[in-house]
Order: structure tokens, then sequence, then C-alpha cells
């Protein structure tokens, strides 16, 4: 996305350094800046914003904050995204809106501005939006993407005389169609999401509005949309359309839902701005689920240990408040003590979510998910993960914060549904859950668990529940709710190590874990700061049943001059088909190794001359794949292409020395094919009864000597043959200092290939026969000038007296 520096410093106290500082400082720090444009009075920053901050650095608004975190600035708050009174006027009515799905849209806000008058741009909205690569349309139109591209909401206005009853939010009819504002005709289907009236389709929702209600020269009442879309939603329809805009880019990846309420201020107060005489409705905001927000903390010695730092707090928390981040020092042990007064004689709700309803209300297991979170803790928010994610301790080794599990044994209706906040979805309304719902999902624990409390201390529980009603502190012993089987766990295994609890900004949805609050904090820091160490590991090897055996073969295949090679696990043969091939050929998952080893050893015979190898010996362990299962294969392939070459007596040595390597009898083995002579080995059946190796055996290939390496020409070669008769006395290699001596860089290797002797009119000479290969890194060569190199040859032994064969 292009950032203009002008437009970054409204959000920023300090005058911005140099654009080469932001470049620098934004590289090492956050993104990727892939161009810095200077105009006139101004810059340019073509900045790559990834998806994991797509939610807060499309806009100017968001990589400001990241400057200010970056260079220790003060970030400057805009009072245009809070709403002014004296803009609404009670007697200016109120649009009608409805939301049909409030999974499809969290949250919808509207007013009706009226006053408008269209016009062109004001100079300095118009100049920044040209900067940035945006074509200017009128004023109001203008507005809505200012926006976008200031706070990364996107905003839609209608030209309100175009629209009849209620504006609804909803699915779709199958065959009901929408043209859109850029003219393209779109045939919608019952899974496409938009904005409709009474009568016709406004727009496709968080994607592209529609021609019949755009903004026309004479328009002078309009209503703003300001809206949350589900990001899979706006993700599947901006596909299948193909209508990739700016708008549906923000949605997919998700946007706050705090957004929506400062897109429409900033909006309205914009148009205020150029049209004096604007006045505005009351607001409509439909928001079902209002957002909490998300919390999560972090130890000093958390968050050193995963850096491999040693970072002192104040230099932690000096990191975390550049960032603005809202955060607190607790001690959780203490914290947990000021909460519980807090939570005591709270309405209980067996349904209620912690980061929704708490602490107005809770359920037994979003109380203690609760005390948690407020302490900076991520626990699974059901009882019996909680259980399974907790170390198990002893009833007499409770102290405070443990948690204490059991089962109620509550009697539920046969094959009734429940809707789980916390899930998000249906769930079986069983007397007591044996397998976990959210952490390490289908885990079993079959004695049940549907009831938990906190220990704290004094032989005292709180717990929460349907027949108490309310938040409640009881004596463990005596609790009805606990005088069935318990177990106890314990989450956090010291709650005196003081935690940074941080309040997320509802716009950084990258942070969710303390590890994401580590990365934040290091890189504030400056990764430069930490010192490289080396890991302390052991040098040996992991034993590995598997490896271990593989490379037992691997070492004889070897020793007899066999290469390994790994061919495409994806080709146009299979069982198993891709729901998405990688081309038409590569559309299926391989049954076999022989197709891949087959067309590998054809390509490896046919450059064998570039090789410098008459017979091509190469191997391949790997995967291959039913419908039922995948399996580990040997493949096996060696030919020199002579007619009446056979090397199955080569092969069966090979196999025997596996044999007595591996201490097996027999192997089972298919011919692929007899020329090559392909054969290939289910290595699972081979290996499964061997014993498990006792010690690691480092295999003699780890220590080949170094190789070097140099890139293959894309060009096809020509190879010629050349051979003379010398005197007897002469050896090959004389004759092959004569080759070398005409330097010619088109060849890529000279061979020896054939000798022999005998006597010619009673004087005793020796044949040599060499195979020259010639070939260009820079073109494809043609028999022409490769005979003209030939001749150069032919003239050198002819000089020294020897007679070309």
């Amino acid at each position: 996305m292009k950032f203009l520096k002008s437009w970054l410093q409204d959000y920023i106290v300090e005058p911005l350094p140099s654009d080469e500082e932001i470049r620098d400082i934004l590289n090492k720090k956050a993104f990727e800046v892939e161009e810095v444009v200077s105009l006139k009075k101004d810059t340019v920053f073509e900045i790559k914003v990834l998806p994991n901050r797509a939610h807060d650095a499309l806009g100017h608004r968001g990589m400001a904050r990241e400057l200010c975190a970056d260079f220790g600035f003060t970030f400057k708050d805009d009072e245009k995204v809070k709403l002014n009174e004296k803009l609404v006027d009670k007697k200016v009515p109120v649009p009608e809106i409805m939301v049909t799905d409030e999974k499809a849209c969290t949250r919808f806000m509207s007013m009706r501005i009226e006053g408008v008058k269209v016009s062109p741009s004001p100079k300095w909205l118009k100049e920044r939006l040209e900067a940035i690569g945006q074509r200017s349309i009128n004023n109001i139109v203008d507005i809505t993407n200012y926006v976008q591209f200031s706070l990364n909401k996107p905003m839609h206005a209608y030209d309100a005389r175009k629209i009849t009853g209620v504006i609804n939010v909803r699915f779709a009819k199958s065959g009901e169609k929408l043209e859109t504002l850029d003219g393209k005709d779109l045939k919608l289907n019952s899974k496409d999401l938009v904005i409709a009236d009474g009568e016709i389709i406004l727009g496709l929702a968080g994607i592209k509005g529609g021609k019949p209600s755009g903004i026309e020269e004479d328009t002078n009442v309009v209503i703003l949309e300001s809206a949350n879309f589900e990001p899979s939603l706006i993700r599947r329809t901006s596909t299948k359309y193909n209508l990739h805009t700016d708008a549906s880019k923000r949605f997919e990846n998700g946007i706050a839902n705090s957004l929506v309420e400062e897109g429409l201020y900033m909006t309205a107060n914009l148009i205020k701005q150029v049209c004096k005489s604007a006045k505005a409705s009351e607001v409509v905001d439909i928001y079902p689920k209002k957002d909490k927000s998300f919390k999560i903390g972090i130890s000093k010695e958390d968050l050193n240990s995963i850096l491999g730092t040693k970072y002192e707090g104040s230099l932690i928390e000096d990191a975390f408040k550049k960032l603005l981040f809202t955060f607190e020092k607790v001690v959780p042990e203490e914290k947990i003590k000021e909460l519980i007064p807090v939570a005591l004689d709270k309405p209980y709700e067996r349904l209620a979510s912690t980061l929704y309803d708490a602490p107005e209300k809770f359920s037994c297991g979003s109380l203690v998910n609760w005390f948690y979170v407020e302490c900076g803790y991520a626990l699974p928010r059901v009882s019996l993960d909680m259980y399974v994610y907790s170390k198990k301790i002893k009833k007499e080794d409770l102290k405070l914060g443990d948690l204490i599990f059991t089962n109620t044994l509550t009697e539920k209706p046969k094959n009734a549904m429940i809707y789980s906040k916390v899930l998000g979805k249906e769930i079986p309304d069983v007397p007591k859950y044996t397998k976990t719902l959210e952490f390490l999902r289908g885990t079993e624990f079959p004695p049940g668990i549907d009831h938990v409390g906190m220990y704290i201390g004094d032989g005292k529980v709180i717990h929460t529940g349907s027949i108490i009603g309310k938040v409640v502190i009881e004596e463990f012993s005596s609790s009805n709710y606990f005088k069935n089987e318990c177990w106890y766990g314990r989450p956090v295994n010291d709650l005196k190590i003081p935690q940074f609890v941080i309040k997320v900004p509802s716009e950084r949805f990258d942070i969710r874990i303390k590890e994401d609050l580590a990365e934040e904090a290091g890189r504030i820091i400056g990764y430069d700061k930490i010192v490289p160490t080396l890991p302390s590991l052991s040098r040996t090897g992991l034993l590995n049943k598997q490896m271990h055996y593989e490379n037992k073969i691997r070492e004889i295949l070897f020793s007899h001059g066999f290469s390994e090679i790994i061919t495409y696990t994806f080709g146009d043969v299979g069982e198993v088909e891709l729901v998405k091939g990688l081309a038409k050929d590569k559309e299926k998952i391989r049954p076999d190794l022989g197709k891949g080893i087959m067309n590998a050893f054809n390509m490896n015979f046919y450059n064998s001359p570039l090789l410098g190898q008459k017979t091509i010996k190469v191997f391949e362990i790997g995967k291959v794949f039913n419908k039922e299962s995948e399996r580990k294969h040997l493949s096996i392939a060696i030919d020199d292409g002579a007619k009446k070459s056979n090397f199955s007596e080569e092969v069966d040595l090979i196999l025997a020395g596996i044999k007595r390597t591996l201490g097996i009898k027999a192997i089972n083995c298919e011919t692929v094919s007899s020329k090559p002579y392909i054969i290939e080995i289910d290595l699972d059946d081979l290996i499964v009864d061997l014993n498990d190796p006792i010690t690691y055996e480092a295999p003699s290939f780890s220590r080949l000597p170094l190789v070097s390496y140099k890139p293959v020409s894309a060009y096809p070669f020509i190879a010629r043959d050349i051979a003379m008769w010398v005197p007897d006395s002469v050896s090959w290699e004389s004759v092959r200092s004569l080759l070398d001596e005409i330097r010619n860089p088109i060849v890529a290797r000279i061979d020896l290939f054939d000798t022999f002797s005998k006597e010619i009119e009673g004087v005793k000479k020796t044949s040599y026969a060499f195979r020259l290969v010639f070939q260009s890194h820079e073109r494809t060569l043609t028999d022409e000038e490769v005979n003209k190199m030939i001749e150069e040859y032919y003239a050198k032994f002819k000089e020294k007296g020897y007679e070309i064969r």
C-alpha cells in the first residue's frame, strides 16, 4: 500500500525524520518498504503489509502508530473519529436498518445526512488521494475513500433518494442480479451477502456498491454505511466473482468492530467540513454481540526465555508503552484476591462467556477462566478441557488458584443439543462430557467432568451453578456440588511471579498469546540487541527406527555407486486426487515410485555423455499413497543402454547385502521394468519386524568430502567421438593433454571411453577413443559449428603423426 508522509505526520506530534531513516527503521522492525518516491513537497512510501498486520496497518493511522513505536514518538489522536453533537439534528429521519444474520454482519452503523452538495473535492483531499494512486471522483465518494485509507475502514455512501424502505443486510436469493458501480452484471446466489432495500440489491456486502444507488451530481441526501462483515464470506465472494477491491482486501483479513464507529463519525465530520449546510440524523447502531477488551499477559521471565535475552522489566515496560499498549503489572495471587469480592453474588448463566458476559454473569467455567484472564493467562474455556490442560495434583497439595473438578451427574433430556457461546456451535447436551471439546480435542477422560471451582485457601472454594444461582464461597468439604469424586489441577505453577497484563488494542488481531507479546517487545527493543549464542545441543541424533534402517540401505547402495534422487509426489496417476491440482499433470498423488524413477532414469541416461557415466545407477526412498494409507517404498534403477546387458545379478548382489546387513531372510520386490532394470520394495513391510536400534550410529555418507557445484546449461549438448592410432609407447594421458591444449570454452567434458591394441603391418599400435561433449550456456549449438571445432582436434593429431580412425 502507498503511504503519504504528510498524511502520516497528521498522527504524530514530533516531526518525522528523513525518508531514509523511515525506510530503514520500518525494514528493520516491521515491514518491507518496497519503494520510496519523492514528490515536490512530499514523499510516498510503498510498504508491503502482510496479512498478520492487515488488521491495523493498512491505514495511515495504523502505520503512524507503528512509526511512533519504532521511533519513540508521541501519537496524536484525531478528534474527527468522535461524534460531533453539533452535526446531529433530531429532525432528520433515522435510517431503517435490519441485519438478518448477526454472524455474517457483526456490526452495522448508519446515519442519514441531508444538505449535501456533490462537487469536486477540495484541493487537499484530491491531492492526497491522487498521491497514493486513487482517482478523485467527487467530494462524497472521495471522503469515503479517504476514511478507508486513513483508518483502514471501508465506507460506503448511498443516494437516499434511490432507497425504498428498510436497508437489510441479508443473503441474496438465487438468481437475483446486481449491476456494480463499475458496470459489471452479477447473477447472485444464496451464499452471497448483500445490502438490499425493499425492492433492489444496493451492493455486494464488503466488496462493491451497486450502480442504482450510487452518488450522482444532484444527490443532496446520503445514507452512510459503516459495517463489519465475516472475513471468510467476503473472501469467498470476492474470489468467486473476481472482484478484489480495496474494501474486500480489508474485510477478508478482518477488522475491529471499533473501527465501524470511528469510520462513521470521521466520514460524517468530513462531509460537514466540505458541505457546511449538512446535518445528520441520530446514529443507528446494530451491535448484537459487543466486544470486550482481549487481555493476555507475560512475565519478564517468560519473555526472556522466549527471546533468549536478559532484558530488565523497565526495558520491557518501555517497549509496551511505545506500542501504546495499556497494561497493568500484577502479582496473579494478589490479583485473584482482589477479584473475589467483584465476582461474589453475580448471577449464574449456564452459557455465559468470559469474553462477552464477565464479570456481570458467570458459568462455572467462565468464572474460573475470568480470574485467570484478568491475571494474563489463557486457559481452555471448558471445564473438562481445563482439567486436561492443568498439572494434576493431590487434594492435600491444594493452594490458592488451584482448580477442583467434579461431575454433578445432572440429568439432561435425551438427544438434546445446546448452543455453546464458548465454542460458537451446537454441542450435545449430555449428562457428562468425557472427551475434550477444545484443548487437545477428543482427549478421553471416561469419568467425565461438568463442574469446576477454584480453591481460595482455608478449605474454601469459589464457584457457581444452576442450583445456587450465583457466585458463592463454600466449604469444599461440605459443598453439595463437590460430594462426588473430585480431581485437582494446577493451571499455573507459580502465581507469585509478576505479570504484565496487556489490554490488547482492538485492531491488533495478531496478538493473542504470550509469544506474540514477546515478539512485539523484542522487535521494538531491537533484535540487533540480542547477543547471538549457540544452543547447547547434543551432537548425537535421536534414535529413529525408520531412519536407522533406511540409512543402512543407503550405505549399501552408495557403496555400489548409486545416487539417491527425489522425484515428484504429484502426478497424473493415482487413487488420491487433489482438491486443487498444481497443474494438469499433477492432480493426483503417486501410488508407487515406478513412473517417477523411470522418468528420472531416462533424463539421466539422455544426459549420460554430459555426466560422464556409461551406466546410470539411481535409487529413491519416498512415500506412496492409496485411499487407505501412505507407505514408504524403495525403488532401484540401473542400466547402460546396451541391448544385451542384464543387471539382475548386480541387483541380486545388492539385495543379498541388504538382507545380510538387516539380518533378514527374504525381500519381497516387484520388477517394474526389465529394460532399464527397475525394482520396487515396500520398506514399511521390510522394516516393521526389525528390532529397534539401541545406539545412534552416524551413517558413513554423513562424512562425505565437500563437493563443488556449478550451474547446468539450459541449452542442449552435442557429443562427438574421436579415435586415433598411436604408437604403443604413447599413454592415453599424453593424448588427453593434446586435447586440452585446444582451449575451447564450449567443451563441457572429455572422457576416454575405449582402448585396445593390435599389430598393424608388424608394428604394435594402440587405439584411444575419446568422447567430447560440446555445450554453450548462451545459445543452442549447430552441427556445422561443432564439426568445425572437431577439425581443430583432427589437425592437432595429424601434426603429431597420429592416424585418425
